[in-house]
C-alpha cells in the first residue's frame, strides 16, 4: 500500500488555503460540497439495493430452491457455487476496480452494474422453471452482490474522507434498513409456505428496488477530487504479486496458528450455512414468517449483550485462555443445538455463544490485524480479504450436505461446527503470545479507540457535506494500517507516541502510512 506523499493532497476545489487549515474558517471550508452531497444522496438511495437483497437472499432463498430439489447438496450447490468463481474474481475486480478510470469514476460504474443485475436475476428467481437456471441466477446475483460490497464500501471514504466515513455510513444506512423491514413485513403479511404464487411479490420487489437505485447510483455517486489524484497516483504504479504478498504474511508470528484457526472456524460455520434454514423449517417447524421473526430477535440484542459481556471475559482471562476456550464453547453449543426442537431454543443458544464469540475477537483482534493484506488499492484489499473465506468454505459446506444426504438427517450439519470447535482449540494450543501481551491491553484501549473514532472516523467536528477532503483522508486503502494502528501491535512495545494516532485533516497529516512496520 503505497503511503500519501505529505502536502501532495489537492482540495476539493484544487487551493490550498484556510479551507483546508480549519473547516468553516472560509467560504471554501464551510460550504456544502455540491458533489458530495449527490454522492450521499445517491449512496442513501444506492444502500436499499443491498438491503432488499439481504431481506430475500437467506430464508427466503433457501426455501425458494429447497422447493424445487429435496437433496441438501443440490440446495448447498445452487447457494454456495458462486465461491467456486469468487475466490478468484472478488480480487480481480476489485483490483480492476482500484484502476478504472471512467466520467463516473472508479466505484460508480462497478456499483451500478452489481445492482442492475442483481436486480434483473432476483426479479426472475420466482419465473424460471427447473433448477440450473435457478442456479445461474444465484451464482450472478452473490458475485454481483460482493462486487457491489467490496466497492461500495471503499467510494465512503473516498467521497467524503475517512474522517467522517463512520458518520456517512450510519446515516446513509438508515434508508437501507427501513427497506429491509419493508420486505420483510411484505413476507410475514403474505408468504405461505404451502402457495408458491403468494412468493413472487417479496422476490419482484426486491428487485425492482434494485434496478431503479442503479440507475441511481451511475448518476450521481462520484468520488472526491483527492481520491481521483490517488486513484492517478495509483494507476502508474506496478501492482504488487500476490505470491510475494502472500509469503509475507505468512512470516507474521502466529500466522499459520490463527491462520489456520480461523479457517477452520469458518469452515464448521459454513457447513451448517444455508442447511440451517433448511434445518430450521423440517426439524423445527419453523416458516419463513417465524425465522424471520428470529433472525430480528437474534440480530442486533446478541451483537450487544455479546459485546458487552465479551469485554468482561476478555478481562478475567488470558488471550491464549480465551482463544482455546472459546471454539470448546461453541463445540458444546453445537451439540446442544444437536438436540433442539424449537426455534426459540435456537435463540437462546444464540445469546449463549455470542459472548464467547466476542471474548475471542477482543482479545486476538490485535494480532488477526497484523494479517490483513498491505498492498493495493480498496476494493483489492477488500477482495484479497474475503477470497480465502469464499474458497476454503464450499468445500465443507459440500461435504456437510453431502452427509446430509447419506443420512437422510438435516441435524447432522451441527456435528461439523462441534468437530471444528475441536480442532480449532487444539491448533490455538500452539499460539505464542508475546511477554506482557497476556492479556488484552483494555486500561487505554477503550479511550484510545473511542477518542480515534470521534475524531478520525466519525468527523465529530468535521462537516458531512462541508469542508475539505485531502488526499490523505480520501486515501480509503490506508483504513487497514489505521485499524492496526488504534488497536497496537502486539508483537512491538509501543512508546508514549504511539498511544494516539496523529490527525488525519490538514496537508501536514498526508502520508501518515502504516503505523507499524510490515
Amino acid at each position: 500500500m503505497t503511503d500519501v506523499v505529505p502536502g501532495a493532497g489537492t482540495l476539493d476545489d484544487g487551493a490550498l488555503g484556510a479551507g483546508q487549515a480549519s473547516e468553516g474558517g472560509s467560504a471554501t471550508g464551510s460550504g456544502i460540497d455540491r458533489m458530495r452531497l449527490r454522492s450521499f444522496i445517491g449512496l442513501t438511495l444506492g444502500l436499499v439495493g443491498p438491503r432488499a437483497n439481504l431481506a430475500v437472499s437467506g430464508v427466503l432463498l433457501t426455501l425458494l430452491v429447497s422447493a424445487r430439489v429435496s437433496s441438501a447438496l443440490a440446495i448447498t450447490f445452487a447457494l454456495t457455487a458462486n465461491r467456486l468463481i469468487g475466490w478468484l474474481a472478488y480480487p480481480l475486480l476489485g483490483r480492476a476496480s482500484d484502476r478504472t478510470k471512467s466520467v463516473a469514476g472508479r466505484r460508480a460504474p462497478y456499483m451500478a452494474a452489481g445492482l442492475l443485475i442483481m436486480g434483473v436475476c432476483t426479479w426472475s428467481y420466482t419465473l424460471v422453471g427447473g433448477f440450473w437456471p435457478l442456479v445461474l441466477l444465484i451464482v450472478c446475483v452473490k458475485t454481483a452482490s460482493v462486487v457491489f460490497g467490496l466497492t461500495n464500501v471503499a467510494v465512503i471514504p473516498e467521497t467524503f474522507g475517512k474522517s467522517r466515513s463512520v458518520k456517512a455510513a450510519a446515516l446513509i444506512g438508515l434508508l437501507g434498513v427501513v427497506v429491509s423491514l419493508v420486505i420483510k413485513g411484505t413476507v410475514i403479511a403474505t408468504w405461505k409456505a404451502n402457495d408458491p404464487a403468494t412468493w413472487n411479490l417479496a422476490f419482484r420487489m426486491a428487485g425492482g428496488f434494485m434496478v431503479v437505485v442503479a440507475f441511481i447510483v451511475l448518476v450521481l455517486v462520484r468520488e472526491s477530487a483527492a481520491a481521483r489524484e490517488v486513484a492517478d497516483r495509483e494507476r502508474h504504479e506496478r501492482a504488487r504479486p500476490w505470491r510475494e504478498e502472500l509469503v509475507e504474511v505468512l512470516q507474521v508470528p502466529n500466522a499459520r496458528v490463527l491462520i489456520t484457526g480461523i479457517m477452520v472456524f469458518w469452515a464448521g460455520l459454513s457447513a451448517t450455512g444455508y442447511l440451517a434454514i433448511v434445518y430450521f423449517q423440517r426439524v423445527q417447524h419453523a416458516g419463513a414468517n417465524s425465522q424471520t421473526i428470529a433472525g430480528w430477535v437474534s440480530g442486533v440484542p446478541v451483537v450487544m449483550l455479546g459485546l458487552a459481556l465479551g469485554y468482561g471475559l476478555s478481562r478475567v482471562f488470558t488471550r491464549k485462555q480465551i482463544a482455546v476456550c472459546t471454539p470448546v464453547a461453541g463445540t458444546v453449543v453445537s451439540l446442544v443445538q444437536f438436540t433442539t426442537t424449537h426455534i426459540w431454543q435456537s435463540v437462546v443458544l444464540a445469546f449463549v455463544g455470542g459472548p464467547f464469540f466476542a471474548a475471542f475477537v477482543i482479545a486476538l483482534a490485535p494480532m488477526l490485524l497484523q494479517l490483513l493484506p498491505r498492498s493495493g488499492g480498496m476494493a483489492e484489499l477488500l477482495g484479497k480479504l474475503v477470497a480465502p473465506f469464499s474458497l476454503f468454505a464450499v468445500v465443507f459446506s459440500f461435504l456437510a450436505a453431502w452427509v446430509v444426504d447419506l443420512t437422510g438427517d438435516y441435524r447432522t450439519i451441527w456435528l461439523w461446527p462441534a468437530a471444528a470447535g475441536l480442532v480449532q482449540a487444539v491448533v490455538m494450543c500452539w499460539l505464542r503470545i508475546p511477554k506482557g501481551q497476556e492479556r488484552a491491553q483494555m486500561g487505554d484501549l477503550v479511550q484510545r479507540m473511542g477518542d480515534s473514532i470521534m475524531e478520525q472516523v466519525t468527523g465529530r467536528d468535521r462537516s458531512l457535506l462541508g469542508g475539505v477532503v485531502t488526499a490523505a483522508d480520501a486515501d480509503s486503502a490506508s483504513i487497514f494500517d489505521m485499524a492496526r494502528h488504534i488497536l497496537g501491535n502486539p508483537y512491538e512495545e509501543r512508546s508514549d507516541d504511539d498511544v494516539a494516532p496523529p490527525p488525519e485533516e490538514g496537508p501536514e497529516s498526508a502520508g501518515t502510512g502504516t503505523a507499524f512496520p510490515a
